[in-house]
């Protein structure tokens, strides 16, 4: 018998498969859905880091078993391959909003666990990330139904340590999970009567999850590999995830919880502060994991994942205390003073997933649909993407094997003197990156007509144009020369966003040889 709260957060979270069409972070295809495809079908783009053996196999290697299936029973459509993980993932979601409902009503009481349950519920940001096929989403749900198997209240007694294999399997899939639970195994140990037996089996079970993540490694790479030991290096040790951005000390606090937690903050806040001894579990958590992450230059939102789940349950904690004292006041009912407050709850969150949802940044999954309906039209399509490396999906979107290019963006693996990457080498001179990928074609060539050179007139260097060019409207008056001088016409403008992003405009072009 499925329990009623868990219905009613799969239900919610099912039906962020149809209110998130929007693009957040590239990881979501190029480290999931991509290395999938490419595993199930000999083919899909590997970036720098399955190069490098910086990430496991565990988790593209279940997609691409389900993608496996899907070919074996001839439904390996590219509706099915794209929206299936984004089910599987919205119903592992729900299984960790139950799991954190009920670790509030383990740590709390009932009143605590319902607002709890509102606050999970009426989150902006767990909606819009529930159906992305995302690491750091896998991490939350493994992450909060190991809590609540954490023996809280009996680890002086408790030799329990079932919940270290889910940690385990989330270390695999994003070696950042041992931050908050480094410090609950340790008190666990330090607590418990039995001190020896429970270091053994820690022991046994760290042993038995790094044997399978390095066996199951080392047989994709084809030698011994550690990825733990290589992300950790990477992104602490060497310094290079910095070429993917950097953020001050203070992100976290100044814009990664207020963006994400909204409204929340508020009860948040003032439960971590009014009533800081009723949080003495989760906490002290939430304060070390954010500390740990601010040590990090390269922040993101999505890394806040793990953490959220806690600040709700303090959050819902804090707003039935309140409730309960304002009721005795007898100036509004308790039913009274709950509508209001979850009113102040879902109102603005229900307008921001709205709106980032279904509108903000929606460009690159709409230009992939456009792209896979252009593909009918011509006999050899090639595609270049002139845009930030990674701005779309790629070979798992369209599930067709044909000629495509994006500029790439590795960061400086070798530590060569002022490296600059493909991206950034174009962007400082698109024209003349375009003249050398694209020779010039010669005076006699140029009266040839632009229709047989598509049908197969290449430049000196080789390589024939592009059928399609996707852009930025930003980009455009760099290279309309280029365009307009070899045959290409504006056939789809798509919105992408209301406001310029750096390299990123408001509208996607796309460009058709003609």
């Amino acid at each position: 018998m499925i329990p009623r709260p868990l219905w009613t957060f799969l239900l919610v979270r099912l039906s962020s498969v149809f209110l998130v069409q929007t693009w957040f972070v590239a990881d979501e295809y190029w480290q999931a859905t991509e290395v999938a495809h490419n595993i199930a079908f000999g083919y899909g783009y590997l970036t720098w880091e399955w190069k490098e053996g910086l990430r496991s196999i565990l988790y593209p290697g279940v997609l691409a078993c389900l993608y496996k299936v899907l070919a074996v029973f001839s439904l390996d459509y590219p509706l099915l391959l794209i929206h299936l993980p984004r089910v599987l993932h919205a119903c592992a979601f729900a299984v960790g909003d139950f799991f954190t409902w009920k670790l509030s009503q383990k740590l709390y009481n009932k009143d605590a666990a319902h607002w709890t349950y509102v606050c999970l519920m009426s989150s902006w940001f767990l909606e819009y990330c529930a159906p992305r096929t995302l690491t750091s989403c896998l991490e939350m749900v493994l992450t909060s139904v190991a809590l609540w198997f954490y023996p809280w209240k009996s680890k002086r007694e408790s030799c329990n340590v079932s919940y270290l294999w889910l940690v385990g399997i989330s270390c695999i899939l994003r070696p950042t999970s041992a931050v908050l639970f480094v410090p609950l195994c340790l008190h666990h140990v330090w607590a418990s009567n039995s001190r020896l037996w429970l270091t053994v089996k820690f022991s046994a079970i760290i042993f038995a999850v790094l044997a399978l993540s390095i066996g199951l490694d080392s047989w994709y790479y084809g030698q011994l590999v550690v990825v733990p030991w290589r992300f950790a290096h990477f992104n602490i040790a060497s310094g290079l995830a910095a070429h993917y951005g950097t953020h001050p000390w203070h992100w976290y606090l100044t814009q990664g919880l207020p963006a994400t937690l909204t409204i929340h903050i508020v009860p948040f806040l003032l439960g971590a502060v009014c009533h800081s001894r009723r949080h003495k579990h989760l906490l002290p958590l939430c304060v070390w994991s954010i500390f740990v992450y601010s040590c990090l230059g390269h922040k993101e939102f999505r890394f806040l994942l793990p953490v959220l789940p806690l600040c709700l349950c303090i959050a819902g904690d804090y707003i039935a205390v309140t409730i309960a004292s304002l009721s005795k006041k007898k100036d509004l009912s308790s039913k009274q003073w709950s509508l209001i407050v979850a009113a102040s709850l879902w109102i603005p969150n229900i307008l921001a997933m709205i709106y980032l949802g279904l509108f903000h940044q929606r460009g690159p999954l709409d230009t992939m649909t456009v792209i896979e309906q252009e593909l009918n039209t011509v006999k050899e399509p090639d595609v270049l993407f002139l845009m930030p490396c990674h701005s779309t999906p790629y070979y798992g979107h369209l599930h067709r094997n044909i000629s495509m290019r994006f500029l790439t963006c590795e960061p400086n693996l070798k530590h060569q003197e002022n490296y600059i990457d493909e991206a950034d080498i174009f962007e400082r001179n698109p024209m003349s990156w375009l003249q050398q990928e694209y020779k010039s074609i010669t005076t006699q060539d140029s009266n040839i007509s632009h229709h047989k050179l598509h049908e197969g007139k290449r430049n000196s260097l080789g390589k024939s144009f592009p059928s399609h060019v996707v852009l930025f409207d930003v980009l455009v008056d760099r290279v309309y020369d280029f365009l307009s001088g070899n045959g290409f016409q504006k056939c789809h403008e798509i919105f992408h966003a209301h406001v310029e992003d750096g390299r990123r405009g408001r509208f996607i072009h796309i460009y058709c040889r003609v």
